[in-house]
C-alpha cells in the first residue's frame, strides 16, 4: 500500500485489494491475472469453470455495462474470447482478472467510508445491483467489538435472509461478523485508504466470501 501511494495512484487493482483481504484473513474469490488469451485460458482451467473476466487496471475503478467484465464462461474458447473482447472494450492491452463464479442466492455489501473527526465507519447491508435501491445498510465506528459486529448483522431490514432461507443454510454469523472486523482493522492501520467496497460479498451456502472488491485511496 505505501509503494501504492507513492507511486501516485488512487486506487489498487483488484488482485492487488484480493491479496490484502486475503492476506487480512478476509475470505475471497480465487483469482489470476492473465496477459494474453492463452495465459487467460490456462488460468481458468486452474481456477475451474465456470469462470468470469474482468479488466484489471488501477485506473478502471467501475467496470459494469462498459463491456469490461465477462460471466459464466465454460470453455477455453470462451474465455480467448472474452479476453479479447474486453481489451477491445479497454481500448488498450489492460491485464484480465480471471476469477472463479460462486454460487449462492444472496449478495451482501461490506465497506468503509471516512468522516471528518471520526474512527473509520463500517457498514453492512444487503448488496448487489440493488445496493443503491435497497439501501438496506447500516454503520458502526471501527474498531468493533464482537457485540458491535453481532448488532450490525441484526440491524439491516433484510436480516432474515441471513437465517434459513428457501433451502438456503442460515449464514455463518461468526464468520461475517470476522469479516466486519477485519475490515476495521485495515482501515485503521492504513489511514491512507478512503473508502473500500466488498460488492457482492456472496453467501456461499453459509460462508461469505468477497466477489467483487475496490480501495479508494486519498489525494
Amino acid at each position: 500500500v505505501a509503494d501504492i501511494v507513492a507511486g501516485g495512484r488512487r486506487t489498487l487493482n483488484e488482485a492487488e485489494v484480493k491479496r490484502l483481504l486475503g492476506d487480512a484473513g478476509i475470505p475471497v474469490v480465487h483469482v489470476e491475472v492473465a496477459t494474453d488469451e492463452e495465459a487467460a485460458a490456462a488460468a481458468a482451467g486452474r481456477v475451474g469453470y465456470p469462470v468470469a473476466l474482468k479488466a484489471c487496471a488501477w485506473e478502471i475503478m467501475h467496470k459494469s455495462g462498459k463491456g469490461l467484465i465477462a460471466l459464466n464462461l465454460r470453455t477455453g474458447g470462451e474465455v480467448r474470447d472474452a479476453f479479447a473482447a474486453i481489451r477491445r472494450a479497454a481500448g488498450r492491452d489492460v491485464p484480465v482478472l480471471v476469477q472463479e463464479m460462486i454460487p449462492g442466492g444472496r449478495e451482501l455489501v461490506v465497506g468503509m467510508t471516512r468522516f471528518p473527526g471520526f474512527d473509520p465507519c463500517i457498514l453492512f447491508g444487503l448488496g448487489g445491483v440493488f445496493t443503491e435501491v435497497l439501501k438496506d445498510n447500516t454503520l458502526r465506528l471501527a474498531p468493533l467489538s464482537d457485540a458491535d459486529a453481532e448488532e450490525m448483522l441484526d440491524d439491516i431490514r433484510g436480516k432474515a435472509l441471513l437465517a434459513e432461507f428457501r433451502g438456503m443454510p442460515a449464514a455463518d454469523r461468526t464468520a461475517l461478523a470476522a469479516v466486519l472486523q477485519s475490515l476495521g482493522f485495515i482501515a485503521l492501520l492504513h489511514p491512507e485508504i478512503a473508502e473500500i467496497d466488498l460488492n457482492p460479498v456472496i453467501l456461499a451456502g453459509a460462508k461469505p466470501v468477497v466477489a467483487d472488491a475496490l480501495f479508494v485511496l486519498k489525494d
